[in-house]
């Protein structure tokens, strides 16, 4: 008996098969969405669908995710889509996807965590408390229910630390065989969340910029797939650029705009040897921090650091 997640595992047209047998109309609706690989729209993009499985069955499914039903809403995560195949009830398959989901919301700071549901009695056994009724996107009441997850304490802890393994493992297999320079002109390999975040090429992008913005996508991305390239590095409108991460207001702005310039002009080989450089001779955790306060500046950098490696 494990927990596996259905965007970064094997085989998941096996998955998919394994959630259309499900009973329940939610679970139907689920199944379409990925289907039409239209989940991360509707809910977020770094939206995860943990999955309790024995062998080849599925036994129980959630999503974990910026949103649910109640749209538009402030409070997130949630918690949605839970169901338990009949013959797997009573054995509290349920709460070990609760503590998954609580888990991962843990290591990433989350306050609460919330679930959409008009349910009585059973939340609450797993310490979720009533918090307030909202209208769904169909214009329904839903009740709406919270659990706390930040005191302090050693069940915290344990959290924490379950969480960060399992989030270690989505990173992990996020990663396989996914390109590591962003959109925007980043390394994912060489940045600071790179233990917390797939890459924002990956199924679970959670870039610290991309993830506060709408549906958690970042604009740079958003352009670049509406433009058919790769990267702010083929735009011609790049030096002049000032969408997304290359906002003057963003502190990073002046060094991510460099980077994607040095690849505009000397490829993404040269680039990731530089970064290699710059990491062996500075300590630094974000480049911004040594590439200077001008796109000229950094760009200057980048060029002698492949010049003298």
């Amino acid at each position: 008996m494990k927990i596996i997640e259905f965007f970064t595992t094997e085989n998941k047209m096996h998955w998919l098969n394994e959630i259309k047998k499900c009973d329940w109309g939610a679970g139907q609706y689920l199944y379409r969405l990925l289907c039409e690989n239209n989940l991360k729209k509707t809910v977020g993009e770094t939206a995860l669908v943990p999955m309790v499985v024995e062998g080849d069955e599925l036994i129980s499914f959630c999503t974990f995710a910026p949103l649910d039903d109640i749209q538009p809403t402030d409070l997130s995560p949630w918690i949605g889509f839970l169901y338990t195949f009949p013959e797997y009830r009573g054995h509290r398959y349920a709460g070990m996807l609760l503590d998954y989901a609580e888990s991962i919301a843990t290591v990433m700071g989350r306050e609460y965590i919330y679930i959409s549901t008009n349910h009585i009695g059973l939340y609450e056994k797993y310490g979720y408390e009533f918090f307030k009724t909202e209208k769904d996107i169909n214009g329904e009441d839903s009740r709406v229910y919270r659990k706390a997850l930040a005191t302090e304490g050693s069940e915290k802890d344990r959290r924490y630390e379950n969480g960060a393994k399992w989030k270690a493992e989505i990173v992990k297999n996020a990663r396989k065989d996914v390109e590591t320079v962003a959109y925007c002109g980043f390394s994912c390999n060489h940045c600071f969340l790179g233990q917390w975040c797939g890459g924002c090429r990956s199924v679970f992008s959670c870039c610290s910029y991309g993830a506060f913005q709408e549906n958690g996508k970042c604009p740079n991305i958003v352009c670049c797939q509406e433009k058919g390239i790769n990267g702010c590095y083929e735009c011609d409108e790049l030096e002049n650029c000032k969408i997304g991460f290359y906002q003057p207001s963003n502190d990073g702005a002046n060094a991510c705009k460099a980077q994607a310039m040095f690849i505009k002009k000397y490829g993404k080989e040269r680039f990731l040897k530089a970064h290699e450089k710059l990491h062996r001779v500075y300590d630094f955790k974000k480049t911004q921090e040594i590439l200077g306060t001008s796109v000229e500046e950094g760009l200057k950098i980048l060029e002698e650091a492949v010049k003298n490696g």
